[in-house]
């Protein structure tokens, strides 16, 4: 029995977000433009969540995010939580707007990216502000606690971000088109 190209991906999905998790924390560190790298593991998932819906790209969002966070040191599940909340806001396109319509992975890798980049900033945030919290004072947490503007990394790196991953997702997108779609009844 020979798999479908649509089967192949399906199966291929966790290995490869594992493999761009790597990937993406260590060698396109070299690929960077305006000090912002793409996000492979992002645009996988929105590319997951176009073709195969949002049922299954939760999943993937979680084994991704956590794999980004593992290779590059961030804080766990934050990544996670972030790809997740992506997926979701990408999530009508996969049946009620078609794929094959250049604007939808192109809206969707844009908004996907402005959500997932405002999610994980919120999650560093709301983290700064639970460290200084007087529980925590007698863990000396303060010396080591990251500072966040929030204003500066929305213009610094998620605004480029959301340019260079549309600009990767217009590249991608003849071959996005080429995975036929499910017509299978659940979501």
């Amino acid at each position: 029995m020979s798999l479908r190209r649509r089967d192949i991906l399906f199966v291929l999905m966790i290995p490869a977000l594992l493999f761009a998790a790597l990937l993406q924390s260590t060698a396109l560190v070299r690929v960077q433009l305006l000090n912002v790298k793409p996000d492979l593991v992002l645009i996988m998932v929105i590319t997951g969540t176009l073709v195969f819906g949002v049922r299954h790209s939760i999943a993937w969002a979680f084994a991704g995010g956590l794999a980004i966070d593992l290779f590059s040191g961030g804080t766990m599940g934050a990544s996670s939580l972030a790809l997740i909340a992506a997926a979701l806001v990408v999530s009508p396109g996969h049946r009620t707007l078609s794929r094959f319509n250049l604007l939808v992975p192109l809206v969707a890798a844009a908004l996907g990216t402005l959500v997932y980049g405002v999610t994980y900033m919120g999650i560093l945030f709301l983290l700064n502000v639970t460290i200084a919290l007087p529980f925590f004072e007698g863990l000396n947490l303060l010396a080591t606690r990251p500072s966040l503007s929030f204003l500066p990394a929305l213009q610094y790196v998620v605004l480029p971000s959301i340019a260079y991953n549309t600009l990767l997702m217009l590249l991608l997108t003849p071959l996005l088109n080429l995975i036929p779609e499910s017509h299978d009844v659940s979501v």
